[in-house]
């Protein structure tokens, strides 16, 4: 282990952590941190142990490998006495931390996402931020006119992978460059398998590896309903007018109009809002209202003939057939389990219906956490991760979503800690229907979410019957045979 600050060795005698996916607090704190050598005595206290603001700090593995990169922040509990060693802490942040901290002032204004990632990049490109993969599957689709004014890279990123249903992170390429990262979860970097072997194990320094699964908020019925959504039918009616009145109702709440005539003549229409702003038409109208409006006086029984998409009141019912039966058949009961909700956040019943199929999809399928301590550097943030399990439910494919890396002097090691999980293509879903933050209309009030949890569980007794119990003699010294480093043994 070896750490530079501006490119002088100093040595720490304490543990401290790395979190690779922390962007906006992430920092590490170096106990006693003192110079290599004890020559020039003086300079090293100026130096470092009251560092200028943003002085550059270098961490690198036994491989001569950078493992960290980051600025020295502030120090403390300094001990300036000569007949003493001298120590401090610093606290080291990651130069993520310039995401949050720059603030942009400018329109991202008909670009496509590339372009859009590609300008606020360029931006900051001063700070050491590069465009890195960017894997998505429209790229080159227009996102339309957004205004960064008062906003930091790290918000305009957000809603860059909000509109997109992807991912972002940073990747550190070398002490001077971090590289921007964009990614769709079908579309991310394949990494190393897992095999469930010995050899696998000892030749990948793993320690220990650990599973959990939970089926959180489960349920294999969904019932979504709303006050006011766009039918999916098309409504037809005709008007007859009386010669003086310009408002004329209809038998529904109108949400789009397709067209109007006047006795077979075609005529134009628009919305209130395009009016207001200049446009002028032949008739008008306002989604939600139950009426349209002339801009004249018509003649007495003249027929308006209307076709327009309703508004009404949404009822979309999703089902797990599949699941329902198997819990019937295994329990004995009936297997339906099921949540009715009211939301006025979807316009069409086809958002309720896949709101409704994202529940079942992503919630009633058990997510998979896979814990894994080793003494490797394996994978990357991001990466999909195919795991060859001896248990088939576990035979499946996870996303590396957390990377700690630690660094433990006494023994002078460094252990990696990863977390997996197999819903990686969940997240995204669950968040943009469930947990709603920040939300200013729909169900959901402005920085509040939604936290469901069933949970669901059995306990079992087994009975053994006519069972005899004996005691095994033992033989020899009873020492288990295993290789050295081994995890397991059969």
């Amino acid at each position: 282990m070896k750490i530079l600050i501006d490119n002088v060795e100093v040595l720490s005698d304490k543990n401290f952590t790395i979190t690779e996916e922390m962007l906006n607090t992430s920092s590490v704190i170096l106990n006693n941190v003192y110079p290599a050598s004890w020559e020039e005595e003086k300079d090293y206290v100026s130096k470092f142990f009251y560092p200028t603001d943003y002085s550059k700090c270098l961490i690198y593995n036994d491989n001569e490998e950078l493992i960290f990169c980051g600025v020295v922040k502030n120090t403390g509990n300094m001990s300036l006495s000569p007949r003493e060693p001298h120590y401090c802490s610093l606290q080291i942040l990651d130069f993520k931390m310039f995401l949050s901290q720059v603030i942009l002032d400018f329109v991202i204004a008909n670009k496509t996402i590339l372009e859009a990632i590609t300008q606020v990049t360029n931006y900051i490109s001063d700070y050491g931020f590069i465009v890195g993969n960017v894997e998505l599957i429209n790229p080159n689709e227009i996102i339309g006119a957004y205004s960064t004014k008062d906003k930091s890279p790290y918000d305009v990123f957000n809603y860059i992978a909000d509109i997109t249903q992807s991912r972002w992170t940073t990747r550190m390429i070398d002490q001077n460059t971090i590289a921007i990262d964009f990614y769709d979860p079908t579309l991310m970097p394949q990494g190393t398998e897992i095999d469930y072997t010995q050899e696998f194990f000892k030749n990948n320094n793993i320690d220990d590896m650990t599973y959990s699964y939970g089926t959180y908020d489960y349920r294999n019925k969904q019932v979504m309903t709303s006050d006011e959504v766009m039918a999916n039918i098309v409504s037809n009616e005709t008007i007859l007018t009386n010669g003086y009145q310009t408002q004329y109702n209809t038998e529904q709440k109108i949400g789009k109009v397709n067209y109007v005539s006047v006795d077979g003549v075609d005529k134009t229409i628009i919305t209130s809002n395009e009016k207001d702003m200049g446009f002028s038409a032949d008739f008008y109208y306002t989604p939600g209202n139950q009426y349209i409006e002339s801009s004249n006086p018509l003649v007495a029984s003249s027929q308006i003939r209307i076709e327009y998409v309703s508004i009404v009141q949404g009822r979309q019912i999703v089902i797990d057939q599949s699941e329902i039966n198997r819990i019937s058949t295994a329990t004995g009961r009936n297997g339906t389990l099921a949540r009715y909700e009211n939301r006025n956040d979807a316009t069409t019943s086809n958002e309720l219906q896949l709101i409704g199929q994202s529940y079942i999809k992503y919630k009633g399928k058990p997510e998979i956490k896979l814990n894994i301590s080793t003494r490797s550097n394996i994978w990357n943030i991001g990466e999909r991760v195919k795991f060859n399990a001896p248990i088939e439910e576990l035979d499946t494919e996870y996303m590396v979503k957390k990377k700690s890396i630690n660094y433990i002097a006494s023994v002078d090691t460094i252990f990696y800690t990863y977390e997996l999980s197999s819903n990686f293509n969940a997240e995204t879903e669950i968040n943009y229907f469930d947990n709603q933050r920040a939300k200013n209309k729909g169900n959901i009030g402005e920085g509040e979410f939604i936290s469901r949890n069933i949970d669901i569980e059995s306990i079992g007794n087994i009975i053994f019957y006519n069972t005899t119990i004996e005691e095994a003699e033992t033989s020899g010294t009873n020492i288990l045979d295993s290789i050295l480093d081994a995890p397991f043994n059969n």
